[in-house]
């Protein structure tokens, strides 16, 4: 999932609006920040499909840290400590709470990858959506725009919907498969882009919203 994690950034955002917009931005988007990182230095691993460009094809064959359910709690957990020291207590709570609800959106639709633990006899859940790629991709477009519809102001809803859908369709390759092969040579390719997209679209919603 990639745009559909940032419509919980808005609930977040509109309903706490004293806290700077970037912090629920960066946590919802931060499993996905902490990914690629990781897998550039060699600490988590991932397989790309050559044959296909389908999200479905991608294994993510070790990813502990940054999407397990607990490690990554714990990780987030710290990040939290240290923005309620420095912005305030909420900002804390709030960057903990949207980096969570990456994990939980994650399971619907990932196969059966991710860790709960990230350590020991683990247990890996996912539900799958996406072994129905054009079904997950106007369902992540409607969850999008309809968060932004119901929860933000008028003024922003038109430029959050532009945003959304641009981004949307950038990624529309994964969904849709319009390239026969897998731009992407390696798994490092593939996660710099995530980190430059994630990160990316953050920025550009916290300019667009103020922040």
């Amino acid at each position: 999932m990639y745009i559909g994690h940032f419509a919980i950034a808005y609930i977040l955002i509109r309903f706490f609006p004293g806290v700077p917009p970037l912090v629920p931005l960066i946590g919802v988007s931060f499993p996905d920040i902490l990914w690629p990182i990781f897998i550039l230095l060699g600490i988590e691993k991932a397989e790309i499909n050559p044959d296909s460009p389908l999200q479905k094809y991608i294994k993510f064959t070790s990813y502990p840290y940054s999407h397990s359910l607990v490690i990554s709690f714990i990780i987030s957990g710290s990040v939290g400590v240290i923005l309620a020291y420095g912005i305030s207590p909420i900002a804390g709570v709030l960057f903990i709470i949207a980096s969570l609800s990456h994990w939980f959106l994650d399971t619907i639709v990932h196969l059966p990858d991710l860790p709960i633990l990230g350590f020991g006899k683990d247990k890996k859940v996912g539900f799958g959506l996406w072994n129905h790629p054009k079904m997950a991709f106007a369902i992540e477009y409607i969850f999008y725009a309809s968060i932004v519809l119901i929860f933000m102001p008028a003024n922003y809803i038109l430029s959050l919907i532009v945003i959304g859908t641009v981004f949307h369709l950038i990624n529309a390759n994964s969904f849709l498969g319009y390239s026969k092969k897998n731009p992407f040579k390696s798994a490092k390719q593939y996660a710099a882009l995530a980190l430059i997209g994630f990160i990316g679209f953050s920025l550009v919603v916290n300019y667009v919203l103020g922040g």
